[in-house]
């Protein structure tokens, strides 16, 4: 089983999606959780992106659109480094949670219509803030600009990861067939090839967060906060997010950056809105979340 799977994937004979949904099968023979959890999340998407591996980090450049009388209408690339230095999370870096099938189909679409590059928008009322913070009134939309060859990295990452894992499970385990059981010790062999091989040497690097409260926060501002994060789990936003947003409010003791890593927070929401098709208000969060900068 898995020699044929090796064969098929070396010499592209499946998608990646095919690869994957056969190489479950594996993963459920071997009885191995981190090997089912990886496939799963790459064939569904990945919910928590502190679980999403390194070649899913796509790098990208900020654009604005700019219209004055003079000049019409331009998109020229902005320096937005002084909010990314504000922050923890890397404004120029998008981590891509979607499924492998969609990105085997938007892959496919841009080498179709011989696209290169694709634009990202900010929601308008974020670009209301960035006009103030780069004193360009002229800006009437922010762009963030992705390579759709970065997509083709992910793909081929992503194949080269499985085949890789395969491998080395095939050298491990040269005789399994359907009915085939492993032993304690030869689960953990598995569980070191498929951590090494996924993801390498930062299978334990994601940061820790959950700090104590900030002491600085006075009680009436702390009940705004609570009333914002109620109000946000009635618009929709997932529960990984608005833990990330107090997280945020948590660990800043300065009032004065909290606009900028709201600003950063709620871009990261929208794009992950528009990429797994969660159903979230936008203009009505970016509202609440202005209701803790005033």
């Amino acid at each position: 089983m898995i020699k044929k799977l090796i064969s098929d994937i070396s010499y592209d004979k499946v998608s990646i999606t095919q690869a994957l949904t056969r190489a479950k099968i594996i993963a459920y023979q071997i009885d191995n959780d981190e090997f089912k959890d990886w496939i799963n999340r790459e064939l569904n998407g990945y919910d928590n992106e502190e679980s999403v591996p390194n070649y899913r980090q796509l790098s990208c450049d900020i654009f604005a659109q700019l219209d004055d009388t003079y000049h019409g209408t331009r998109i020229v690339p902005i320096d937005l480094s002084s909010i990314d230095n504000q922050v923890d999370w890397d404004i120029y870096r998008i981590t891509h949670t979607g499924s492998i099938s969609s990105i085997e189909e938007n892959y496919l679409n841009s080498e179709s219509s011989n696209e290169t590059y694709g634009y990202i928008d900010f929601p308008i009322k974020m670009v209301i803030p960035i006009r103030k913070m780069t004193q360009r009134y002229d800006i009437s939309a922010i762009k963030r600009k992705l390579q759709f060859s970065q997509l083709g990295d992910i793909l081929n990452m992503t194949k080269q990861s499985l085949l890789d894992t395969l491998l080395e499970l095939n050298k491990a385990f040269p005789n399994l067939k359907d009915d085939y059981m492993i032993d304690a010790e030869k689960k953990e062999i598995a569980s070191q090839i498929i951590t090494t091989n996924i993801y390498g040497n930062n299978a334990s690097s994601n940061v820790g967060v959950g700090k104590d409260f900030t002491q600085g926060i006075s009680n009436s501002y702390t009940e705004k906060v609570e009333q914002v994060l109620n109000d946000l789990r009635q618009l929709g936003v997932p529960n990984e997010d608005i833990n990330e947003l107090e997280n945020i409010i948590n660990n800043e003791p300065d009032k004065n950056k909290l606009g900028a890593k709201f600003l950063v927070w709620s871009s990261a929401l929208m794009t992950k809105a528009v990429e797994k098709g969660i159903d979230v208000k936008v203009p009505e969060v970016l509202d609440a979340i202005q209701n803790l900068i005033v």
